[in-house]
């Protein structure tokens, strides 16, 4: 019994590492998504203004 408490416990390590590990990059993934998504708005909203500047000085 202690032999299979003693594997589990060397077994279930790399585990939870390996689980912390895609915790920590998923999350790292988001926050780039989230970053780019922002910086995709911002020149979108800027291009938009721009293109309406353009139009207002050829009337």
């Amino acid at each position: 019994m202690k032999d299979i408490i003693f594997i589990w416990g060397i077994l279930s390590f790399p585990c939870v590492v390996l689980y912390m590990l895609y915790v920590l990059f998923s999350r790292l993934i988001e926050l780039i998504h989230q970053k780019r998504a922002d910086h995709m708005r911002k020149a979108y909203q800027a291009r938009k203004a721009a293109v309406e500047r353009q139009a207002r000085q050829r009337l």
